[in-house]
């Protein structure tokens, strides 16, 4: 398991749970690579539809990639304008609510602060108004108004406030998700790493031996061109290295919401650590820190947050995010295969859209439908020549 603020906080239950594996069955009826958030929602939906025999396969641990390397963002009012229609952003908040609801997640309700340049205030205002029409609350805070909500921020900033944002604790979710899939009956098997994918989904091979299937699901984040490639299809995702430090534990409050700077951004835990960062490195997948990086983090936590200029953030990590060219997600059927099926791509928003994944693909592959809402996160916008261009570009 990657060593983050979030495995740091895990309670020893948790934690056993996203490491338990299951023996590699010999067939199943829909095998689900990725056991991210997305994979992890993508089989409770279909389990909670009555699909029965669900393999989840990850080369790692459950929650063992972007999941556990994220900042457990839930940020529907920030994000909704970044969608083709804000119908998405609203039926993604609606979905995550219930999941919360029945599954432990540490959830801080905070808010967002996304400071704001005095010359781009003309800017603001009208997104702002874009965003309520959208269905979201936001307000463009100045001065007291904004200490009023994050009283150790600089004095004289200017922001915008969602208070419909937070955050979540990304492996506690995963944590609870994965004991319901296995008391429903589905199979985790983790170390797995997938070598190849057979035609329409008849089987997958792994590593450690071949499992029999009926459809396949690809939800492997940064990784899935990698899979999809074998089938003759490589959508244009790609890794995006994040950076993140974290501090020890802070007493409640010390920051009350989501704070978006300039370049990064700040957060708490619900159980006490102060957190920050969110670089974007296109460095491919090297996981090697630039201590660069790590250095501009903590500058700009301390011009923000003059009063915390002493805190020391001891933990550092880095994680790969699946950035996908035209900003939208790919999720649908694989282009010219009739039994697979692909979930990546979401890149900061896969925490918030990992519960409307998984119900968009449970329509599409119970039910041979889909919501019109979320048609550009069709799979066939890339058609093969198209990824072939893309990879041959690279």
């Amino acid at each position: 398991m990657r060593d983050t603020i979030w495995s740091r906080t895990l309670p020893a239950a948790s934690r056993a749970t996203l490491l338990a594996s299951d023996p590699l069955p010999a067939t199943a009826d829909v095998v689900v690579v990725g056991a991210g958030l997305v994979g992890l929602c993508t089989a409770c939906s279909l389990v909670s539809r009555g699909t029965r025999g669900i393999a989840l396969l990850d080369r790692v641990s459950i929650g063992g990639g972007a999941t556990g390397a994220s900042a457990g963002g839930l940020w529907p009012g920030h994000e909704c304008l970044t969608f083709a229609t804000p119908l998405v952003a609203r039926k993604a908040a609606d979905l995550h609510a219930r999941l919360r609801a029945e599954f432990p997640c540490d959830h801080v309700p905070g808010g967002l602060l996304k400071l704001v340049d005095e010359g781009a205030v003309p800017r603001e205002r009208a997104r702002v108004d874009r965003v309520r029409q959208a269905g979201f609350d936001a307000e463009l805070l100045a001065g007291p108004e904004v200490e009023r909500c994050e009283p150790r921020l600089r004095r004289g900033s200017r922001a915008v406030w969602f208070p419909q944002d937070g955050s979540i604790h990304p492996l506690k979710l995963a944590a609870a998700l994965a004991a319901w899939l296995r008391r429903h009956g589905v199979a985790i098997c983790l170390g797995q790493a997938v070598r190849h994918i057979e035609p329409s989904g008849a089987g997958v091979r792994t590593k450690h031996g071949r499992i029999g299937s009926g459809a396949v699901v690809v939800a492997a984040g940064a990784w899935t061109p990698l899979l999809t490639r074998l089938l003759g299809w490589e959508p244009p995702i790609r890794p995006i290295r994040g950076t993140l430090l974290a501090t020890g534990s802070r007493p409640p409050g010390t920051i009350r919401s989501v704070v978006v700077g300039p370049d990064f951004y700040y957060w708490q835990l619900a159980c006490g650590p102060l957190a920050g960062g969110g670089s974007e490195e296109d460095v491919g997948f090297s996981e090697r820190p630039d201590l660069a990086v790590a250095d501009r983090i903590r500058t700009e936590f301390r011009d923000l947050f003059p009063a915390l200029r002493a805190v020391s953030f001891g933990a550092r990590w880095t994680g790969f995010r699946p950035f996908c060219e035209d900003m939208q997600p790919v999720v649908g059927p694989v282009p010219g295969q009739v039994r697979v099926f692909v979930s990546a791509g979401h890149f900061r928003k896969g925490i918030l859209l990992a519960p409307l994944s998984g119900e968009l693909l449970a329509d599409e592959m119970l039910e041979g439908r889909r919501w019109q809402p979320a048609v550009s996160f069709r799979p066939d916008r890339f058609a093969p020549a198209r990824a072939e261009g893309a990879r041959s570009g690279a």
